[in-house]
């Protein structure tokens, strides 16, 4: 488009160094693939463009097959293909190039595209995958995750709402002033004098096109994007589609680049000396810089310990009910597809739900007994025949057969399990007992418990919302597993009658506390909180008067060590006022004398 180097590298070194390419240009998805489509996609329409009335005919072939490559990996393009497809049917009516013959060759090519599509039925019906994600044997089947029904259609996810049209936008624009640079912001600014100035020459055609792409885009993903992006994680799943706009706009900031210094070296020689080359390594060179100890992830092991760590801790032949993406994936991958733990039996109770689970998954769960065809509120046979049944029913079928755990808890759709079980923390997982059996092989479970994380060394997320990132969701989890067990008796052991059996299991959770803190020079501030109240409750159970003394003032000073952790929990004043009475009660105690106490 501009016949430069410079600007070529320009635009090729920031985007390709952004922040957002980079982190998902080392992950496993499809937007790293969908980058390169849709640079292929630009390629194709700038030279169809460019190219004579004749060549056009071959290249709006190419563009076809595309088109049909890009909707085979991400549906987001189809905005793309909807703004390109009317304008190469305009520009070869216009140079008299359409015709039937064409149109039916352009289906056939964008058909072609779409081929990989045929993968997902002859999977499905040959049910050879051990996973996978609905059955796409039947035209209804294929339909539905075609159209991301589960998902929710046109939307990120069901049932949730997002902060606007407006507030997305801005979003979007202070992610390009932050990640591409104020730099690349203020060249985009200025492609509409360099439309104005190619217009006089007739070259800016391709320029309005990748303008209509990136507004249209952009626009109707704010629109669409259902999500929160106030919470770290959310804003880290909505965040990697502006890849599909970054690539558009850092490309016409680049010709928008090449352009002004064109203009300016009318009056000073920019060329003659390279001040272009200069510049561009310059901006390349500190966006490098700026963004290499972030996306640097050579080193990163956390979803891989956090999956190996999991593993290893369960005891021989268990049930592992995954609930959530970070459990689900990361160990379904290390015991599918690396052959972790191969006596495990892993399964997502989460999809049970779905009439295609069970019979697409369950002929390759071989010692997980599924006493149906489906999850359901309440069992018996449907309208189809199918038998239905509950999460009670799966646990009573397999609980005396093997040790069944929930990773991370229990779906949430049918609640029916909980007259007869309850969760007892294991590590970042928990596992399914029968209820009065909350304290049952204390020795044993403490024990597990402790080993689990022991080793986890990865830092403590800094974000007090809750991680952006599946490791900062991992290491919060490991560190959260630390103490679990002690904040499990904390909660539970006022349901015991006997003080006895009360102050032991206390003292079970003032232990692994105390470990715990004066392990690790850096916590997690709410360990301080739940330490204190441990204290709290064990005092008013111990009658010896320094134990008592002793316990107020290390309640006073782990309470106060949380109120520093910079937390924003609304029980802070309650919380200093709580302190300041057991200041006083406890000086109370030691000027009174224990012989009065």
């Amino acid at each position: 488009m501009t016949g430069s180097v410079v600007a070529g590298l320009l635009a090729t070194g920031m985007f390709s160094f952004s922040r957002l390419t980079w982190t998902w240009s080392v992950t496993a998805e499809v937007f790293a693939l969908n980058n390169l489509l849709v640079a292929v996609l630009l390629v194709t329409a700038v030279r169809f463009s460019q190219c004579g009335a004749k060549d056009k005919t071959k290249v709006s072939q190419l563009g076809a097959l595309v088109c049909g490559l890009c909707l085979s990996n991400q549906h987001t393009t189809v905005v793309y293909v909807a703004i390109l497809v009317p304008w190469v049917l305009h520009s070869l009516y216009i140079h008299k190039r359409l015709s039937v013959g064409l149109l039916f060759k352009l289906t056939l090519w964008f058909v072609l595209g779409l081929l990989p599509y045929i993968y997902l039925p002859l999977s499905s019906t040959s049910g050879h995958a051990r996973w996978t994600w609905g059955d796409q044997s039947t035209i209804s089947g294929f339909l539905t995750h075609l159209l991301r029904r589960e998902y929710g259609t046109l939307e990120l996810l069901k049932d949730h709402e997002g902060q606007g049209l407006i507030m997305g936008l801005f979003a979007y624009m202070e992610h390009v002033a932050k990640d591409l640079t104020p730099a690349m912001l203020f060249f985009f600014a200025t492609t509409v004098f360099s439309v104005y100035n190619r217009s006089r020459t007739g070259r800016c055609e391709m320029t309005v096109v990748m303008f209509a792409m990136l507004s249209t885009y952009t626009v109707f993903f704010a629109w669409r994007a259902n999500l929160d992006i106030v919470k770290p994680l959310y804003r880290g799943v909505v965040e990697r589609f502006w890849l599909q706009s970054d690539l558009i706009l850092v490309a016409m900031a680049a010709v928008a680049f090449s352009d002004v210094i064109r203009i300016v070296n009318r009056l000073v020689p920019l060329l003659k000396y390279h001040a272009d080359m200069l510049i561009a390594l310059t901006l390349v060179a500190m966006h490098l810089m700026m963004n290499i100890t972030e996306c640097d992830q050579s080193h990163n092991t956390v979803v891989q310990d956090f999956a190996l760590t999991s593993l290893k801790a369960f005891p021989e032949g268990a049930v592992i009910l995954t609930k959530g993406d970070l459990p689900s994936n990361s160990l379904r991958y290390y015991h599918l597809t690396e052959g972790v733990r191969p006596d495990l039996v892993l399964f997502d109770q989460e999809v049970l739900t779905y009439d295609w689970s069970v019979p697409m998954l369950g002929r390759h769960t071989e010692g997980l007994v599924l006493p149906g065809d489906q999850l359901y509120l309440r069992s018996g046979v449907d309208d189809q025949g199918k038998k239905r049944f509950t999460f009670e029913q799966l646990l009573d079928a397999n609980f005396n057969r093997k040790p069944v755990f929930g990773c991370i808890g229990a779906q949430d759709h049918e609640p029916s399990w909980e007259q007869t079980y309850i969760l007892r923390p294991f590590g970042v997982c928990m596992q399914f007992l029968k209820k009065g059996a909350e304290f049952s092989q204390l020795d044993d479970w403490l024990k597990a418990s402790h080993q689990f994380a022991v080793n986890w060394s990865h830092p403590i997320p800094h974000t007090t919302q809750g991680g952006s990132t599946w490791e900062e969701v991992a290491s919060e989890e490991m560190w959260r597993a630390k103490t679990v067990a002690g904040l499990y008796i904390l909660e539970t052991v006022d349901r015991i009658q006997s003080n006895e059996k009360k102050t032991t299991l206390l003292g079970h959770a003032f232990q692994i506390y105390k470990d715990a803190i004066e392990t690790h020079p850096h916590i997690p501030g709410y360990w301080h909180k739940n330490f204190a109240l441990v204290c709290e409750k064990l005092r008013h159970l111990t009658q010896d008067f320094s134990e008592k003394v002793k316990l107020i003032r290390t309640t006073i000073a782990h309470f106060k060590a949380y109120v520093n952790s910079g937390t924003s929990d609304p029980e802070i004043p309650a919380i200093e006022k709580a302190v300041k009475q057991l200041q006083d009660y406890a000086d109370s105690m030691t000027k009174g004398g224990g012989g009065r106490r």
